[in-house]
């Protein structure tokens, strides 16, 4: 789950820097994959979609509420609020994520999670 959150964080501060978002609002989100690499692009893709049109959230923090691998699907709890260009500086836009480069290798350890995304 921790790989799943951390993709997130890593893409919204692309866009933006997350030392400035404050856990003032919640926003809960549910995505679903026939696959872990399904599963992660269409979680990566509803948090991209949830900056880019109203009520533009941020999330600084992810809770995930529940991940269900055989079901191929992921619900959670966003803590951040609304992008305002007053407050949050604009970074990098970030288009799309990129479906065909990304993997999702395990070992022994646990997982290793590669992404893409277009800017």
């Amino acid at each position: 789950k921790q790989w799943y959150q951390r993709r997130v964080r890593g893409m919204i501060g692309i866009m933006t820097d997350l030392g400035k978002v404050e856990a003032t609002s919640t926003f809960e989100l549910e995505a679903q994959g026939d696959d872990l690499e399904s599963l992660l692009f269409h979680f990566l893709d509803e948090w991209l979609y949830a900056f880019s049109v109203e009520p533009f959230f941020i999330p600084n923090e992810i809770n995930i509420v529940e991940f269900d691998e055989g079901a191929g699907r992921i619900r959670c709890e966003g803590y951040g609020e609304p992008f305002s260009l007053d407050k949050h500086p604009q970074g990098t836009e970030v288009k799309a994520i990129t479906y065909s480069a990304m993997q999702i290798v395990k070992h022994e350890r646990g997982y290793d999670l590669y992404v893409i995304v277009d800017i």
